[in-house]
This record gives structure tokens, sequence and C-alpha cells, in this order.
């Protein structure tokens, strides 16, 4: 009798067990899809958190491997034809010429309001790669003189006897164009008259040489900067410059430091706009949204930016960009910051430019596959999957009053040099954001389970529970089917 009541006891324990364990799954997956969002985003700002040991950091502070950086130089092949209005100038591409790039991220200081400020470095590395460096050894190209240019640009102000006594200087001791080995006018650098009489006064603080990237091998890029780093809308934001919030370059909004810093994207991004700062443009730039992509199996949204150099003819609230006059679009006066040297930035062979630009000159040939601007970034984490980078250099040749070494030249924008730089998506970095991309749906699924379990454990307990009533109540009607009849004693027996 104990023992059937002990097996009884034991059933009803099992039967409330089940009960509670398939309410229980079914409230767990109703709280999971109620707080789906919530749950998402905080196991992703943990995951993407920035700190001293996260993987997020050691990314950030030096890029590790190296970027292949491309640079393309253009020669003028017909510069002393430049005062003949008949004949335009014809400039041909030449490269690439490979180099490995390293940021390296410095001066580091955790600021308790969630910001980090610190300087940059850039190192440039020569691949091992024989045939490309005999390129930049032996490749002779000509193109603009930039030292007695951009000393014309910066006195075309002065005085008629202080212009004068320049003029003469530049003539004598200089050239319009010069004729050296692409090494020499990217990285090695070559002599000049005017260099050669400025290193005489030290003060002066000249370099000897001339080149695009002559002496800035593992220097200090100018300008301390501060970055947001908490994981929030504003992760990765680029918050200042030089201990300011503008720059001196232009003047309203477009002067305003505003945008990510270029590594790091805020979180859920949306199809709009992607708006970055960077100290090489001098401003902040915006890109467009272009489309989904899908890379290695994970969804992107690709950004361009074929309208950053607009100065107010695609949109009239970015005329502050203009400096001096109003050009027509697709090119970004940035002599300001560039020592007041008549530089001009553009996407190579004038790209997404207004064709002005490439009517003046001939050989450009603009190709969207090659030159177009973009960025793709993972929406959810803001993480770059693929960049393609393209920005030329250009500087403006034109008549300049008082200067004898430019009388009758004819006004172009010389494409100098431009440089082209890849970020492909790794396949570590692809599996990492498949299982960003997935998580929504592992929880999905997870709440399936649940749910469909509680219901089962729920209908195990009932149906349990009807089996034993149903044995009980057949158990009854039995007995009582057997039950012996009543029988009535005869009055003899009695």
């Amino acid at each position: 009798m104990k023992t059937l009541k002990k097996k009884e006891n034991n059933r009803k324990n099992l039967e409330l067990a089940l009960l509670i364990s398939g309410v229980l799954l079914i409230v767990f997956g109703l709280v999971i899809v109620t707080f789906l969002t919530p749950i998402y985003e905080f196991i992703l700002r943990k995951a993407l958190e920035f700190r001293p040991d996260s993987e997020s950091f050691k990314a950030w502070r030096s890029n590790n491997p190296p970027l292949d950086l491309d640079l393309y130089l253009f020669n003028w092949t017909n510069p002393y034809d430049i005062r003949s209005a008949s004949v335009k100038p014809i400039f041909k591409e030449v490269g690439p010429y490979r180099v490995k790039e390293v940021k390296e991220k410095f001066n580091l200081i955790w600021n308790p309001n969630g910001t980090i400020s610190y300087n940059v470095r850039k190192w440039f590395y020569f691949i091992a790669n024989a045939k490309m460096n005999k390129k930049l050894r032996e490749d002779l190209v000509t193109t603009i003189n930039a030292v007695p240019l951009t000393a014309a640009y910066q006195a075309k102000s002065f005085n008629y006897f202080s212009k004068k006594l320049i003029s003469f200087s530049i003539s004598s001791l200089s050239s319009m164009h010069v004729t050296k080995t692409a090494k020499e006018i990217l990285f090695d650098g070559y002599s000049d008259g005017i260099l050669t009489a400025l290193t005489n006064f030290p003060l002066l603080n000249v370099k000897d040489k001339f080149g695009i990237f002559y002496g800035v091998n593992g220097t200090t890029v100018e300008g301390v900067y501060n970055m947001h780093t908490i994981t929030d809308e504003h992760f990765g934001r680029q918050l200042s410059w030089k201990h300011k919030n503008s720059t001196d370059f232009y003047t309203g909004h477009c002067s305003e430091i505003r945008g990510s810093a270029t590594e790091f994207y805020p979180l859920n991004i949306r199809k709009t706009k992607l708006i970055f700062f960077s100290s090489e443009l001098c401003k902040y730039a915006e890109m467009d949204f272009d489309s989904e992509v899908i890379l290695k199996g994970v969804k992107g949204y690709k950004f361009i930016g074929d309208n950053i150099f607009d100065n107010g003819t695609l949109n009239p609230e970015n005329r502050c960009f203009c400096v001096n006059e109003c050009l027509p679009p697709g090119i970004l006066d940035v002599s300001k910051c560039r020592d007041n040297s008549p530089s001009f930035l553009s996407f190579p062979h004038f790209y997404a430019a207004d064709p002005y630009y490439r009517n003046l000159i001939e050989g450009m040939q603009p190709n969207r596959s090659r030159h177009q601007f973009y960025i793709i970034v993972e929406p959810k984490s803001g993480i770059i999957m693929d960049i393609g980078a393209h920005m030329q250099l250009n500087m403006l040749l034109q008549p300049i009053t008082g200067f004898s070494l430019y009388e009758n030249v004819q006004k172009i924008f010389i494409p100098m040099f431009y440089f082209t730089q890849h970020m492909e998506l790794k396949d570590e970095l692809a599996a990492k954001l498949r299982q960003i991309q997935n998580l929504p749906d592992y929880f999905n699924y997870s709440v399936f389970t649940f749910i469909a379990s509680g219901l089962i454990l729920i209908l195990w307990s009932a149906c349990s529970v009807f089996s034993v009533f149903y044995k009980r109540n057949e158990l009854e009607n039995n007995v009582y089917a057997e039950a012996i009849p009543f029988t009535e004693k005869t009055p003899q027996s009695l």
C-alpha cells in the first residue's frame, strides 16, 4: 500500500515538474522575443568594446599586416608647348609603384570622458620586388616643378618690387618643369636651386630637396587627434584635431570636424550617408549610400564618394568649400592646408569631376571601377569590410602677374600623382561578421526551441494526468460491473 502511494506521489511530482518546466521554457522564449534587440545590442557592444586588451584596439593602434599603397605618376610629354594655346598639354599615366604603409598611433591618453587622444605616425616600406624597385629607379618622368610654382603662388600678392626680385631669383635658380626618376619625385627627392639657396637660412626650416613623400617616412602627422571610444551611436567619431573641433581652412559648417576618424563607424548604420573626417582631405567628407552588397557571405552597405568634392553646385550648403573662387565641381582647393601651395585634390583622372578639367588637357581616362572612392561597412557593427580609396593631387598652373616664368602659360590643373589603396575583407573577419549577422537568427531558433519544448512538456504533463484519470475511471467501472448482485431471501427460508 505504501509502495503504491509512493509511486502516486512520484507521478504527481513528475507531472508538476513537467508542467512548471514547460511554462518556464515558454516564458523564457517569450522574454527573448520581447528583449531580443536589447540583448543583441548588449552582446554586440561587449564584443566591440574598445579597451587596451581588445582585438579592435590592437588592430587600430597599428595596422598589421601593412596596407599596399599603389602610386601613379603622370608623365608630361609636351611641356614646351605650354604657352601655345592651340596645343593641349598631354599627360600619360605611369606606374604603379607599390609600397607598404603602416599607420601607428602613439602618445595615447585614455580620457575619463570615454575618449582617447593620440598622435599618428606613418611608415612606408618598399616591397621585396626587384622589377618594381627597378621601375622606381629607372622610370623617367617629366612633371611640373612644384618648388618655383609654390614660391610664385605664395608671393602673388606681394608688392611690385618684391615680386620682381623673387621672379628674377626663380627664373635664375629653377625651371617650370623637371625630368626625374619616379623614385626621386616620390621618395628620394630632387635638388632645386631655390631650396639650395633657402637652406642657407636655418631659421626658415626648409627641406634641402623636394619629393612628394620626401622626409615623411616615420614622421608624425601634424596635430593631436581625439576619438570617441564608447561603443554607441558615436563610436569612432573624430571629436577634435589639434585640440580644436574646427579647422581654419574653410568657413561655416565646412570647417567643422565631424564624422568618423576613418577606422571605426557607429553601430546600426542606416542607408543614408557615411561621414568621416580626414586631415589629409583637410575636411569632413560625406559618402552617399549606393547599394547592398554581399562579400564572403556577409551583407554590407556600400557608400560612394562621388560628390565629396562638391563646392555648392550640387548642394548649395557646400559653397563654403570654395576658396578664393568657386570652380566647377570635382576638385577641392586644399592650398590653405598645404603650406599655401596651389594644391587641389580630385579623384584619379578627374573621375566624377566636371568635364571642364579633362577638356583642358589630354590623356585623362576616368574609370568608375578603377577610380571610384567607396567604403563597404557591416551595418550592425560598423566594421569596415572593404575600402577602395583613390585620390589625386593636382597643381594649378596659370599666369601669375609679375613672374616671367609663368607669363602666357595656359591655365590648367596639372595631375601630379594619385594613389589607390584597397583593404579587402579577410576570411577570419568575415567568419566573425557572419556570426554577428546570424546571431538574431540563432536567437529566433532558440525561441522556437524553447517554446516548442515547453509546449511538449506541458502536453506530456497533461497527457500523463489524463492517462491516470482515464485508467482510474476505467478501473472503477470494471469493479462496479463485476460486483455480486443482491439476492432477496424466499419466505420459505424464513
